[in-house]
């Protein structure tokens, strides 16, 4: 549930299982002989697919200065969303559970699936599919994210379902929808590169860390998760010059060129510090409501590193009555993996019997009968029309 406030829609309302300790590293020292006394409930020993390095307390390498360590392992975005653009993405790491790599060393690159395997049904769908304009947003919204393992025990789908009052739709990832969707989009299959959802799956039974947090981001504004972000050096599409978005038509004209470019119905403002940090803007799409047609400022200080720090603005939301049930089978008709044992057992005899016969009746030729290559009607003068 997020509450009603101008400030409350550009931002990132985060639901996340990552492959943190449980226990945040606590009483985890560092080389120097700094202790974490923090642990979770001050959110140290945090990581995640993006391989943050402004950490303080690593893992359990306890205190490093920020920009000297990645902090590396799976995540699970369950929820990634604003009242305007909501997504679900998986991102597997080579490991399944979290890694560090020194950044002095000059030598470190990213083990996880960083873009992931993510589900935004504006991006694929456009107008008519907005979070705001699938769900009410200002009322209390149930959640449901199944894992279903395959008959091998192995994560093969994960379906989210929203419902609230009647309403409700789905959400769906898959291997084979990651694929083509990678396809469609025109990037790079990193997921399927690391493993997948049977990747994923290792990560979730080895144990998750259920994270929340509300962010705003300078440095991409946003833009990924619900306005436009396209790779323009690929496709030729310059979200700079389609700042505004207006529909279906704006929507159609980014397809053409680059699939995938919206995720969302806001405009483009390609920085945050000219934007949202200190000015309100109204929003162009004419189906968003008018109560929250215009974000208001941030009104972020500027601290003397160049970063903002948005700690004191009024902007929140709630997660409620958290339930856990087992891993789920997928609820299909699927043969099981005796059956395609015999299947394939049975096909192989009948092939090995078919070559021996042929073998027996081609080296056996006319003292066994007819010819094997014989048409009792038409004369066989070219290989070619022998059946």
């Amino acid at each position: 549930k997020t509450h009603k406030h101008k400030n409350n829609t550009k931002n990132n309302k985060q639901t996340t299982k990552v492959s943190m300790d449980s226990m945040g590293n606590l009483g985890a020292e560092s080389r120097s002989g700094v202790k974490n006394e923090a642990g979770w409930k001050r959110g140290v020993g945090y990581c995640d697919a993006q391989c943050p390095t402004d950490l303080k307390f690593v893992q359990n390498l306890g205190w490093r200065e920020p920009g000297t360590v990645m902090s590396c392992c799976p995540e699970m975005d369950l929820f990634e969303g604003n009242r305007l653009a909501a997504a679900m993405t998986a991102h597997p790491c080579a490991a399944a559970v979290q890694s560090t790599c020194d950044t002095s060393a000059g030598k470190c690159t990213n083990p996880c699936d960083t873009d992931g395997a993510d589900t935004n049904l504006f991006r694929r769908h456009g107008p008519g599919h907005a979070f705001f304009e699938l769900i009410d947003t200002q009322k209390p919204i149930k959640v449901r994210t199944q894992f279903f393992a395959d008959d091998m025990g192995l994560l093969a789908r994960i379906l989210q379902t929203y419902e609230q009052s009647g309403r409700s739709f789905s959400m769906n990832i898959t291997d084979a929808g990651v694929a083509d969707q990678k396809r469609t989009f025109g990037e790079a299959n990193v997921f399927a590169a690391v493993g997948g959802l049977a990747q994923m799956g290792s990560a979730l039974e080895k144990g998750m860390v259920l994270t929340l947090a509300i962010w705003s981001d300078a440095g991409a504004n946003m833009n990924w998760l619900d306005s436009c972000a396209s790779n323009a050096t690929k496709s030729g599409y310059e979200c700079a010059n389609h700042t505004n978005f207006t529909g279906e038509s704006d929507f159609r004209e980014a397809w053409k060129q680059a699939p995938g470019a919206w995720r969302g119905p806001v405009d483009y403002y390609p920085d945050f510090a000219s934007s949202f940090a200190n000015r309100s803007v109204r929003f162009t799409y004419p189906s968003i409501p008018e109560w929250m047609v215009e974000q208001g400022p941030f009104q972020c200080s500027l601290g003397a590193d160049s970063k903002y720090d948005c700690s004191k603005v009024p902007y929140g939301f709630a997660v409620s009555d958290i339930k856990v049930s087992p891993l789920e089978h997928l609820p299909v008709e699927r043969v099981s993996w005796f059956t395609r044992l015999l299947i394939g057992v049975v096909g192989i005899a009948l092939a090995l019997a078919a070559a021996v016969f042929v073998g027996y009746r081609v080296w056996c030729g006319e003292k066994c009968g007819k010819p094997l290559l014989h048409d009792s009607s038409t004369d066989v003068s070219d290989d070619s029309s022998a059946e």
